[in-house]
């Protein structure tokens, strides 16, 4: 071992024993697991299914039913909105590099879907004339749409994440891999 390697170990040392060192490191590894759950498309996914149905997170962090008027909406109509979300909302979507027009035009597509299906379902689903109900959906979905491309346009939100990494494994080298760990759902 020569002299550069030998000062650049004594150096890694100190910084792993430093308490101030310790805490940022915990600091930015929970900032970078706070991002990826946002960005879970589980999670999305799950997040658009309860507000579906007309649910909210209580302080406590579990979901329960606003005071409606008694009436349930359609699990058929929760199903399909999930099923079609899904092929949308993933892992590819938020980790892509989309340019503005795209994002333009998948929003324009998954508004008329939306739009269509609700017009054409909407007895099935047991909303009929109830324009409210459709304007509501409709909000929830692209919304939360929007927010996901946005965050993917230019690829800003892939770079921010390998950017996390990479400064994690710089200043921690291969001690812990739980950074890592949170990219099993990709």
């Amino acid at each position: 071992m020569d002299e550069q390697q030998f000062a650049a170990q004594q150096q890694q040392e100190q910084i792993a024993s430093d308490p101030q060192s310790i805490y940022a490191d915990g600091m930015r590894e929970e900032k970078a697991t706070n991002i990826l759950q946002q960005i879970n498309p589980d999670n999305l996914l799950t997040d658009i299914e309860h507000r579906i149905r007309g649910e909210k997170k209580d302080y406590t962090g579990q979901w329960v039913m606003i005071a409606t008027k008694g009436k349930q909406v359609s699990e058929e109509l929760v199903s399909t909105f999930i099923s079609f979300l899904g092929c949308i909302l993933n892992q590819n979507t938020s980790m892509s590099n989309f340019k503005e027009q795209e994002v333009n035009n998948l929003m324009g597509m998954i508004t008329d879907w939306v739009r269509r299906d609700l017009i054409v379902n909407a007895r099935k689903y047991g909303i009929e004339g109830e324009y409210t109900e459709y304007d509501r959906i409709g909000h929830i979905i692209c919304a939360t749409c929007f927010s996901v491309f946005k965050r993917a346009l230019n690829g800003r939100e892939a770079s921010r994440i390998f950017k996390m990494m990479r400064m994690n494994e710089n200043i921690q080298g291969e001690k812990r891999g739980s950074l890592k760990d949170n990219f099993k759902f990709w």
